[in-house]
């Protein structure tokens, strides 16, 4: 059964798409908070849906109030309300009784509320409870009379920002959501609305934001989140089904030179290929054969021998006489995926450059006369290689390691300039749940490599708290008196007040050079620092003239250190799953036995838990389901990465299953319309630019 109405606007410029400050009488200062929120028009502010509700009809009495949880209840006030004041503190207490108990209420720092409550009076309370032992309190609750027209129903909380309340945001959406339910674009099918029992759009909006129960609320929510997925993924969809149609990369086929060369090339590996490194290289060989361009996602947990798989893409390309560029996120893994391809690429005649930002005038000349002729078919680099002046004489394949922070447009940057497509691989030994790359790389088909080359030692994983230091000490010492080298990471680069207990990497190091390891070669490392140094401190660590590197996390992706045996990881309760399996990967690079130290004086049982589950498993994937039921897609890479929609209502790990159905149905849409660009289709599309179009930075189409 369908709730609520269908009405579409014939005129599709209207007020949801006006900015806010058009909509609204708003300070320049709340403006910016509101865009911190992602609030930039009409549609964006009634886009922004509660994360929770206050309900004041549902009330408990004072014996069942529960610890931790927010309550609403009725209570006569016991006693005159006591103030306290040390300096600027100001505390008001009270006592608050019903047929079935007392409960001690406090306000901090709202002295006003003294004369607001009457001894005698019954009023409704809403807070959070708490109780230890005998205390049993209320934290400043609000209230109302009871018995007056004041008392609230069900009030929506939302996401929030310093300097605005939820008041502030209540009465804005108040004021913008009558006035654009009727221009809701309603990208949803009617017979799929009909199939899985939703509300209208309009019906939905106004429900999320003004509920009158909880069974609105729950209508609302379902309808919604079905949306926000259902845009995405056709958003997406439409987006890798245009790039297929296009249909105007080169064609990489090789004679039968070619194909002896590309094997000879393969032999030349110091180890053998693995059964799941010869499939992604053969659905890559597919791909490449086809004058659609390749746009591909080849996942791999660290070592599982992605770059073996890159590199052969690229020799294909060679051997045919075509270019290909190799793009690393950080100069030192660009140098040290030069100098281990060099040699193997030479093997069959094939040129490689190197181009860093820091690379000379003189030298990038050279190397762009080079591409020009065709004699170098393959540029290794930074960002450096995108550069407008490098001229290519016959580019056909651009591959990214470790760039899931590009977003959906960024992707297609360089082909947005040349008459021909590219054929892109995008490398990632991030482990990312596929729901999560359904959304991250929905315009992009995803191989998987989960086996890891033999011979790669496995790392040994184990906790530790503050007062096992000395201990963790000395195994330090003994691997670097062994001639090994030693990472220590801590969460942040400098201490200040409100990180008590958080190990700062630059008080680690002071320590560490001048008290714990005077006689050792002790180097600092963190973002803080210019691009010039964090490289050299890089290299020097590579190249062995360093034994302890303490720093952030910015060695996450950046450095490749066969002789780095052990990681200590300060505070580790601080980081996501995800990234304390990406920080281990750094060690067990090379013969030696490997071991990561997890520091922690946490308490949480959560907190332990999630640790003991990193010691438990060296599967990336596993930990990445678990990181994302945990800590949702918002966190998972540390911060929000560029070109990932915000979910604000969708939750990855819940709604998985309605993920996938969801996923088959847009295909069948799309199939039905013969394509992306009429009927339900393009309603879909439409609907998906108008709510993500900011956030997947523009996507042209």
């Amino acid at each position: 059964m369908l709730i609520g109405h269908d009405s579409v606007p014939s005129d599709q410029t209207l007020l949801m798409e006006q900015p806010i400050e058009k909509c609204l009488s708003i300070s320049p200062n709340r403006l910016s908070m509101l865009r911190r929120l992602g609030v930039y028009r009409a549609y964006d502010l009634v886009s922004l849906f509660p994360k929770d509700y206050e309900d004041w009809t549902k009330r408990s009495v004072i014996a069942e109030l529960r610890d931790k949880e927010d309550c609403s209840f009725c209570a006569i006030v016991r006693q005159k309300p006591s103030i306290f004041r040390k300096g600027r503190l100001s505390v008001i207490q009270t006592v608050l009784a019903d047929e079935t108990g007392v409960i001690k209420a406090v306000w901090f720092n709202q002295p006003y509320y003294r004369t607001k409550l009457e001894v005698g009076t019954t009023y409704l309370f809403r807070g959070k409870i708490k109780r230890d032992g005998k205390s049993f309190e209320v934290i400043n609750p609000n209230f109302r009379e009871e018995g007056t027209d004041e008392i609230p129903g069900i009030r929506p909380i939302y996401p929030m920002t310093k300097g605005l309340t939820q008041n502030n945001v209540r009465a804005w959406v108040e004021r913008v959501l009558p006035e654009i339910l009727s221009e809701l674009p309603e990208p949803i099918p009617v017979s799929v609305r009909k199939s899985e029992h939703l509300c209208s759009a309009s019906y939905a909006y106004e429900k999320i934001h003004l509920p009158q129960d909880s069974s609105e609320i729950e209508e609302a929510r379902k309808r919604l989140i079905f949306e926000e997925l259902f845009m995405i993924i056709g958003g997406l969809k439409a987006i890798k089904r245009q790039k297929a149609s296009e249909g105007n990369a080169k064609s990489i086929c090789p004679d039968r030179a070619a194909k002896e060369s590309l094997k000879r090339f393969i032999r030349s590996f110091p180890f053998k290929l693995t059964e799941d490194q010869e499939r992604v290289f053969l659905e890559i060989s597919m791909d490449l054969s086809s004058n659609r361009p390749m746009n591909r996602l080849v996942q791999g947990d660290v070592g599982s021998g992605k770059t073996a798989v890159a590199a052969a893409a690229m020799c294909l390309c060679a051997v045919c006489g075509h270019q290909s560029i190799f793009m690393a996120p950080t100069s030192v893994l660009s140098y040290q995926h030069y100098m281990n391809l060099k040699d193997l690429f030479e093997i069959v005649g094939i040129r490689s450059d190197l181009m860093l930002g820091s690379t000379s005038v003189a030298e990038k000349r050279q190397i762009r006369a080079r591409l020009k002729s065709g004699e170098t078919k393959v540029l290794i680099g930074t960002h450096a290689v995108l550069s407008e002046k490098n001229e290519y004489n016959s580019l056909a394949l651009l591959i990214t390691d470790e760039q899931h922070r590009f977003g959906v447009r960024q992707r297609g940057a360089l082909s947005a300039d040349s008459a021909e497509d590219l054929h892109t691989l995008v490398m990632s030994a991030t482990p990312i749940p596929r729901t999560l790359a359904m959304i991250l790389y929905g315009d992009l088909d995803i191989s998987v490599i989960r086996s890891v080359p033999s011979g790669r030692m496995p790392i040994e994983t184990y906790l530790a708290n503050s007062a096992e230091d000395s201990r963790v000490y000395e195994i330090m010492k003994r691997q670097m008196k062994a001639g090994r080298q030693v990472y220590y990471v801590c969460p942040q680069i400098e201490s200040d007040e409100e990180s008590e207990g958080i190990a700062s990497v630059t008080e680690q190091y002071e320590l560490f050079r001048n008290s714990v390891f005077p006689s050792c070669r002790v180097a600092l490392l963190h973002g803080g620092m210019p691009s010039d140094h964090k490289d050299t401190v890089m290299r020097d660590f590579s190249e062995g003239n360093v034994d302890l590197l303490v720093t952030t996390t910015v060695i996450e992706v950046g450095v490749d250190n066969a002789n780095a045996s052990l990681m200590v990881i300060e505070n580790a309760e601080r980081f996501g799953l995800a990234t304390l399996h990406q920080l281990r990967g750094r060690i067990g690079r090379g013969p030696h036995r490997s071991v990561c130290i997890l520091k922690s004086d946490s308490e949480d049982e959560l907190a332990t838990k999630r640790l003991k589950t990193v010691c438990s498993t060296t599967d990336g994937f596993v930990l990445a389901e678990k990181d994302l039921e945990l800590r949702g897609p918002g966190d998972f890479f540390g911060t929000r990465q560029h070109g990932l929609p915000a979910l604000r209502i969708a939750n990855l790990y819940r709604d998985a299953g309605l993920l996938e159905r969801i996923s088959e149905m847009v295909d069948r849409i799309f199939d039905k319309d013969g394509g992306f660009t009429s009927g339900e289709s393009a309603r879909l599309f439409d609907a998906f630019t108008r709510r993500f179009g900011r956030e997947m930075d523009n996507p042209p189409l």
